[in-house]
């Protein structure tokens, strides 16, 4: 299994061309799907607050805070679960491999939630690329039976596509891992389940 440690925002940047995903666009009418265990770290210090003008997209940044309504329609805040290992999944309803990667949720979850590790599924359109109701996330959770990760009703409010003050989203799905300071260690546009299984157990080891 490659190791990712020393990841930079070259290794994001080239990570944005070689894996499978769907483009920045709507969908189109012929797509069509085939397809919080939180760890108390008293350990680690509480962050300093991050406002959206010292937080950033890339590598070595704070990743800008947000609050979203969760699948259960609870408040979920980024920087609640300062601490614990963050797989930020960048998702839409009508992307193919969005749908792919939503199906490994909760397996992922199960294998490393004990060990302060969430997946966190932010869903920022809906079938038709308009907002997302919470009526559809709570649909998105159970068609993949997603329990205990949470999934959330996101917009395009965080995303600034140069990384400087929101999340570089360029394409879905897109994946931003955060360590266990709330820093951006690794992104990933696209699809590859070898490439997070290696960059979560990487970051865990650490």
């Amino acid at each position: 299994m490659p190791c990712l440690r020393q990841l930079s925002c070259l290794t994001l940047i080239c990570s944005l061309v070689v894996t499978t995903g769907c483009g920045n666009t709507l969908p189109d009418d012929d797509d069509s799907a085939t397809v919080t265990v939180t760890v108390d770290n008293p350990t680690v210090p509480e962050p300093d607050p991050i406002t959206w003008e010292d937080c950033g997209g890339l590598p070595g940044d704070h990743p800008c805070d947000f609050t979203f309504s969760d699948q259960d329609g609870n408040d979920w805040n980024l920087y609640d679960h300062y601490g614990d290992v963050l797989l930020l999944d960048f998702s839409t309803m009508w992307c193919y491999y969005c749908k792919v990667s939503a199906a490994e949720v909760q397996l992922m979850q199960d294998t490393y939630g004990p060990e302060g590790f969430t997946w966190v599924t932010l869903l920022v359109d809906d079938e038709a690329g308009g907002d997302v109701s919470l009526d559809e996330v709570q649909l998105w959770a159970e068609t993949y039976s997603i329990t205990t990760a949470p999934v959330l009703v996101a917009d395009r409010s965080i995303i600034d596509t140069t990384g400087e003050d929101g999340y570089p989203v360029t394409g879905w799905p897109m994946f931003i891992l955060v360590d266990r300071d709330m820093t951006i260690a690794w992104g990933l546009r696209g699809w590859s389940q070898e490439m997070i299984l290696a960059a979560i157990e990487d970051i865990l080891d650490q």
